[in-house]
């Protein structure tokens, strides 16, 4: 193709996707308007600021890039995504109409930096989730690594933005969303002047400072008490993807949800009120208490089973597939059914069909929403999927192979 034509069709590209984005604020800020209640600074102008924004946020949920939308929409924004949005049914047509830099997350991110800084030097402005994925329990996650380096190597300017009310009006673990207020609003505003002085690390604890937001501690600080968030479905509604271990009785991957509360096969069950809080006589005030449980209930049952010789199963959940992740955003299914995870003579192993894989072996893993695991080790780059609307909890084995490495 001829350079004339190729400029032509980046032109026309980058007009549609320009028509697309003024199409989608037409029509979707109304709609988070309404559904979410969704509040936000409109002092802030980022379209006054000069030359590519670089947009970081705390990852409340899957609705954060449609907030951040909707604040910078006279300031069109390039979305670094998980890869696995490229794959998806949808993934094409976001790649023709939208800005994405597709992120193959349970793998290094040195290349998706590096694709960011020359998107950048072209004058686009990036939306980054420097957490790298939605909180599970209403707290701050660490900032990725590559951050620093990608904020201070880029010349863009820093706006650090917090959502407030993002994780109660629609949990990672939840199947729905609930009727509640969202609010946005700038921490700070950081010319490439002032970041070139700092080094990366200073860069990264100033982006933390920044995006520290509890949400419990937000909930508790709230005159007139914390906010409700009511969801039609019941409270606790998909909670089991995100607790995995009863505090009456000690078993693992054992608790379901209904409606308003989650329970245990031992009789055990308690409720989960319209703020997100359990009720008084819960062990645990919020999900993060109990989240902190389920580390330590895993931590010492891995360790009695890594001083026992033989095969001992941990646990395991059917329906199941294992894909691997080509190039070019391809997968193919490699085995399906019961996924396991057991020791064997103090090493645990991740089994599913005919694959099995060694827990210490796996050098990235991560999960994606509440239903894909992705992860690689020297083989090579794969996904574990559960099946559409699947209560299973895929979080367990991605804490333990964390367990492993620590």
């Amino acid at each position: 193709m001829a350079k004339q034509d190729i400029n032509n069709e980046k032109e026309r590209a980058e007009k549609r996707r320009r028509r697309f984005w003024n199409a989608c604020q037409i029509i979707l800020r109304g709609w988070l308007l309404r559904k979410f209640r969704f509040e936000y600074d409109e002092n802030f102008k980022p379209e006054d600021i000069d030359g590519p924004l670089l947009v970081a946020i705390n990852h409340t949920c899957a609705y954060d890039p449609l907030f951040i939308g909707a604040v910078f929409r006279n300031k069109p924004l390039t979305f670094i995504a998980s890869e696995h949005i490229v794959r998806s049914k949808w993934g094409k047509l976001l790649d023709k109409y939208t800005w994405l830099i597709p992120h193959r997350k349970g793998a290094k991110g040195s290349r998706t930096a590096l694709v960011a800084l020359k998107r950048i030097k072209k004058g686009e402005s990036i939306f980054l989730a420097v957490e790298g994925e939605q909180t599970w329990n209403g707290r701050p996650l660490p900032v990725m690594p590559f951050t620093g380096k990608l904020v201070r190597g880029s010349g863009a300017t820093l706006v650090t933005y917090v959502i407030e009310g993002g994780y109660l009006s629609a949990p990672r673990w939840a199947f729905g969303t609930r009727r509640g207020r969202v609010c946005g609003h700038p921490a700070g505003i950081y010319g490439p002047e002032v970041l070139k002085e700092k080094s990366d690390e200073e860069v990264e604890q100033l982006i933390a400072k920044d995006l520290n937001f509890d949400t419990w501690e937000w909930q508790k600080s709230i005159p007139g008490g914390p906010q409700s968030y009511k969801s039609r479905k019941g409270n606790a509604d998909g909670l089991e993807r995100s607790l995995f271990g009863c505090p009456e009785c000690g078993a693992l991957g054992t608790l379901r949800s209904d409606r308003d509360d989650i329970k245990c096969s031992c009789g055990f069950s308690v409720r989960m009120a319209d703020t997100g809080f359990f009720e008084e006589q819960a062990p645990f005030e919020t999900v993060c208490e109990w989240e902190e449980f389920d580390k330590k209930r895993l931590a010492e049952v891995m360790e009695e089973m890594s001083g026992k010789s033989g095969e001992h199963k941990l646990f395991s959940d059917d329906d199941i597939n294992l894909y691997t992740i080509q190039e070019e955003h391809n997968d193919e299914i490699a085995a399906s059914g019961r996924l396991m995870l057991k020791c064997v003579d103090g090493d645990f192993i991740l089994s599913i069909g005919d694959k099995s894989f060694l827990l210490s072996d796996i050098s990235e893993m991560t999960l994606l929403l509440a239903r894909h695991i992705v992860f690689c080790d020297k083989t090579g780059y794969y996904e574990l999927r559960s099946i559409k609307r699947s209560r299973t909890n895929l979080r367990k084995y991605v804490i333990a192979r964390n367990l492993i490495k620590e």
